[in-house]
């Protein structure tokens, strides 16, 4: 997870030439969306290193309900994968569907259960909440070196290239037990001697000694609390696109920007995945019934095995009369699911000193990237959540972390350095959690080694989060363990 970007909120416009400004007016309207975002802003605090030369505004800590209308209490045991109890109780069926979908254990074809069958032949969990868990998150380590169903690997390479055998994920799991998996990835947690920081490095073990990995790299991909993400869906392209600043023309050392992929023939925003690789929930549970379930659907229809992986050739797949093995209804279903996911209320135990937490959030740069505020625009299928304002803490956008996070993996257009700002809401819920970890691969066992793991746009704020007084760095790690 990249975690407290950096820097200051930035303002765009008055840095873009007249031509620039007609551009990017016409690329608005193009894609354009209702509603918008206001910028929470900081005030100056002496004890900080000096900050560039941005203005420092007031913070506004005057708390809406951190989901709008889908914020429900955080005090229930099993926060995460709720339902918002204020949706109409006409909307209610196809979602009871889509949860029945997302928890049911999907079986290998021609078992008898139409509308669950057909996973695999090769795959990494037969449930979405093997990986997705309402407490948050699934465990990700054993103890021995052996890995947990919660983290997946990604596989290529700098150019963006797949390995050409195993293809662009690993899959660990196959439905037949004569046939040979994939293989076995191991894990190792490595200590520097002059950091304080330690680091997870992978292995893998192929189950055929002539597909050896190449020069393709392994990134780990640990599965992320799933919360409020039909709000993240319905943030207009529009306010997305306002916070990008690819060029970094207001010299604020903050360059995020937009991820365009393209999807069927249509050029579109990604905003789901560690690399924003998907543009809508709707693709982002295609591709993971795909890859991580191996399950067809009308958006990827073929298997998610290469040419070269005869299981899928010699084994049955699912579906009803050559269709997908999971028609539109039911991924519309799960889609509906998941877009009506509520948001914890915050934790605030002293609002004093979260709303100073607010402010040392500001003032190191945090909130340059993981933007407090959004807006949501309109939802036709539900119209309550229209127009919300909720605090998600990212702008979706994809930053430069730097070498240290860099991966090794292209994805799309998101270089192998590249990585979208995760959400934070629900944050702290997952860091009480002994066994919770942090970043994309999980190597950060807390919340402060996530944030010093932080480097290229984030260098900065690194170093004013690394200069703060102790009680400050509490003050804050408080705030990010109540949003």
């Amino acid at each position: 997870m990249s975690l407290l970007i950096s820097s200051l909120p930035k303002p765009h416009s008055m840095y873009l030439s007249f031509a620039a400004r007609t551009t990017l007016l016409v690329l608005i309207v193009a894609l354009s969306a209702c509603g918008g975002s206001d910028d929470d802003t900081p005030s100056s605090n002496p004890n900080l290193p000096d900050i560039p030369s941005n203005p420092t505004p007031e913070v506004d800590t005057n708390w809406l309900p951190a989901g709008g209308v889908a914020t429900i209490s955080s005090d229930i045991s099993r926060p995460f994968l709720q339902i918002i109890p204020t949706l109409p109780t006409s909307s209610l069926g196809n979602i009871s569907a889509g949860r029945e979908l997302f928890i049911t254990q999907w079986t290998p074809a021609g078992e008898g259960r139409v509308l669950f069958d057909g996973v695999g032949p090769i795959f990494n969990a037969n449930a979405c909440t093997q990986c997705h868990s309402s407490e948050g998150r699934q465990p990700t380590y054993a103890p021995n070196g052996e890995m947990r169903d919660a983290i997946l690997f990604r596989l290529g390479n700098k150019q963006g290239i797949a390995h050409p055998y195993y293809g662009e994920q690993m899959q660990h799991q196959s439905i037949d037990s004569s046939v040979a998996t994939e293989g076995k990835m191991l894990y190792d947690v490595i200590t520097a001697v002059d950091s304080p920081l330690s680091t997870v490095s992978f292995s893998f073990i192929p189950t055929d000694s002539n597909q050896p990995l190449g020069d393709s790299a392994i990134s780990g991909r640990i599965s992320p609390q799933l919360v409020g993400m039909g709000m993240l869906n319905l943030i207009p392209n529009v306010d997305i696109i306002a916070a990008a600043d690819a060029d970094d023309v207001n010299e604020d050392s903050i360059s995020g920007r937009v991820h365009w992929v393209i999807e069927g023939s249509q050029q579109q925003i990604g905003r789901f995945g560690w690399k924003a690789i998907n543009s809508s929930l709707r693709i982002q549970n295609a591709n993971a019934m795909s890859q991580d379930m191996g399950l067809t659907t009308s958006v990827f229809a073929e298997p998610n095995c290469t040419v070269s992986q005869f299981i899928c050739k010699t084994l049955p797949n699912g579906g009803f009369a050559g269709g997908p093995e999971v028609i539109d209804e039911s991924l519309d279903a799960v889609t509906e699911f998941m877009t009506a996911l509520a948001v914890p209320e915050r934790r605030i135990g002293n609002l004093q000193t979260f709303n100073q937490g607010a402010t040392l959030f500001a003032q190191t740069g945090c909130a340059g990237c993981h933007t407090p505020k959004q807006k949501t625009g309109d939802s036709l299928r539900f119209p309550l959540l229209s127009q919300q304002t909720i605090y998600p803490y990212t702008d979706l956008l994809l930053h430069d972390m730097g070498t240290g996070l860099d991966d090794g993996v292209k994805e799309k257009n998101a270089e192998s350095y590249e990585w979208r700002t995760p959400p934070l809401w629900g944050i702290g819920i997952v860091a009480r959690d002994p066994e919770a970890r942090f970043l994309h691969d999980g190597r950060a066992s807390s919340l402060t080694e996530a944030i010093l793991w932080h480097g290229g746009e984030a260098e900065s704020t690194k170093n004013r989060f690394e200069q703060l007084p102790d009680d400050e760095k509490q003050i804050l790690l408080t705030f990010l363990n109540g949003i």
